[in-house]
């Protein structure tokens, strides 16, 4: 009889440990889902940036020193745009999958990059990331917006 509870108890213990162990995985993938959504944020929010120092020089630059910063913008945001691409790739649950495949067609894509497509991915982002607090801060715009 001692021995059926020994081994009853190693099951258990096994058990415990498998269910442990998967838990932990659980919580580090949605730790690291959470830490890549907020890379993308910071990613579009950058491009963003870059975008609007770039519209500053709609016709060509004259001096050479403008020509070396239109340059340098474009270079950074081509490694923006690849490192949007990289994030997106290492996004696996189901969750975020919707969100992960629009990020790669907006960094693939130049037809899919505009300003409006990066204000859907960077509130979709928000909205995955934090919907409670969006959900209450909508609230309290909604019931009254002059009060802070």
């Amino acid at each position: 009889m001692e021995a059926l509870y020994i081994i009853l108890g190693a099951a258990l213990a096994l058990g415990g440990g498998v269910l442990t162990h998967h838990v932990q995985l659980y919580y580090a993938q949605q730790k690291e889902e959470n830490n890549l959504l907020f890379e993308i944020e910071r990613s579009l929010l950058e491009i963003g940036g870059l975008d609007s120092e770039l519209n500053h020089f709609k016709t060509e630059p004259d001096t050479l020193d403008t020509k070396a910063k239109v340059a340098r913008y474009r270079e950074q945001k081509s490694s923006q745009l690849e490192n949007l691409h990289l994030l997106a790739i290492r996004i696996i649950s189901d969750k975020n999958r919707s969100i992960a495949v629009k990020v790669a067609k907006y960094s693939i894509d130049k037809h899919h990059r505009t300003d409006e497509n990066r204000y859907v991915l960077l509130k979709l982002v928000q909205q995955s990331m934090n919907s409670k607090l969006l959900k209450q801060y909508q609230k309290e715009t909604d019931t009254n917006p002059t009060v802070f």
